[in-house]
């Protein structure tokens, strides 16, 4: 996802991987390249202004996030599907979305390959860029587009939880959030699995450049009825997995919203008369956290949807329309807001959770104690090592 999430990987499958193929010298990302013409007309943004944003972003802010945000990912994976965790049926779905934002976050590293070699040799991170538009992009989509649907799965939990209280356990079981997570899954992989394969990189040699270079080759398949994958791509997928997601989640997030202000002196009345408070507790914190990881995907993406609308709208914000560099900054600062959205689960489990919590310190503590009794059989065996030899 450089990191292009949304429109920007969509049209790579379109009219932008077209251009590419017919100008296989120049890069997909212009920062690999040595012309810093101003753009065409109409655009704010001068080309040398957008590669110096999108460096800044993608080669020093982006990096670093991802790499925390896996560790954090791994470490939630660990705790939310541990025995302690796993009994609650949203725990399921928590902890496949650690799964999936783990991958999408190591994808965002794999694709951000490109911008760190570029500093060092262009050429050969060209050659990376174009291997990265193939697979691991239809990877990378998958992964991001399951993660929106999961943060779908959890409003669907948490609105029955708040306006069917009584029914939530019911209704929400164990194995029902596990068919749901595969079936989200199943559903990405199935609407997405018509792009694998239409384009592949082939290896030639340049006899200009002395070396060998990559070049993007697309299928007959694609040639014969590139109107249709280009609509597939860049409008039905972008809008089925991406906007028509945010506006569901949208919506739902404020009726939780608006519901829990509404029952919050009933809350309390019901509290006082129930034998056991800590379960209206427990199902207020859960909400509350629960609301806030929500709250941050809908304002971490909701600029990539409507960043998206646009591009569906005025065909001159593209990656090779008037205002390409717009294009390009606004690209890059959505996929970095994506990134951050995977990787800030879990400061909200360790903060909002406290059995979450309680875990990790219990880990921690643990890895301690097994490293100091290695260290102390470590000092002992050398001790009598030592007396045996003397």
């Amino acid at each position: 996802m450089a990191f292009n999430t949304t429109l920007n990987s969509l049209e790579t499958l379109g009219s932008s991987v077209t251009t590419m193929n017919d100008s296989q010298e120049n890069s997909t990302d212009d920062q690999y390249s040595n012309d810093n013409n101003v753009p065409g007309s109409g655009g704010f943004i001068t080309q040398i202004t957008a590669d110096v944003i999108r460096s800044a972003i993608n080669c020093y802010l982006l990096p670093p996030i991802v790499l925390l945000g896996m560790v954090g990912n791994i470490m939630s994976l660990i705790i939310l599907g541990g025995k302690k965790m796993r009994q609650y049926s949203t725990n399921i779905v928590l902890a496949y979305l650690a799964f999936i934002d783990t991958l999408l976050l190591l994808i965002a590293f794999m694709r951000k390959m490109p911008c760190l070699v570029g500093k060092a040799d262009p050429l050969t991170a060209q050659t990376i860029d174009y291997i990265m538009l193939t697979a691991p992009l239809i990877l990378e989509l998958i992964t991001s587009r399951t993660s929106s649907l999961l943060s779908l799965v959890i409003c669907c939990e948490r609105f029955i939880a708040v306006f069917k209280p009584l029914k939530v356990k019911l209704w929400v079981t164990p194995k029902r959030m596990i068919f749901s997570v595969v079936s989200v899954t199943v559903i990405v992989i199935g609407l997405l699995a018509v792009d694998f394969g239409l384009a592949t990189v082939s290896l030639y040699y340049d006899n200009t450049k002395n070396r060998t270079m990559a070049r993007i080759t697309y299928q007959p398949i694609y040639l014969k009825n590139q109107k249709f994958f280009d609509f597939y791509n860049s409008v039905f997928l972008a809008i089925t997995l991406r906007v028509l997601p945010m506006i569901l989640i949208t919506i739902l997030t404020i009726a939780i919203i608006t519901q829990i202000r509404r029952r919050k002196k009933w809350l309390k009345d019901v509290m006082h008369a129930t034998s056991n408070p800590n379960t209206e507790n427990d199902m207020q914190a859960m909400t509350k956290m629960l609301m806030t990881i929500v709250s941050i995907y809908i304002v971490c993406l909701l600029p990539g949807s409507i960043f998206i609308t646009l591009t569906l709208i005025d065909k001159r914000f593209s990656l090779r329309g008037q205002f390409q560099n717009e294009f390009r900054v606004v690209s890059s600062i959505s996929a970095f807001l994506e990134v951050f959205n995977s990787s800030a689960n879990f400061v909200v489990y360790i903060g909002m959770n406290k059995k979450f919590s309680n875990i990790l310190v219990q880990m921690i503590c643990g890895f301690r104690k097994i490293n100091r009794r290695h260290n102390q059989g470590v000092i002992e065996s050398n001790v009598t090592i030592s007396s045996t030899l003397g």
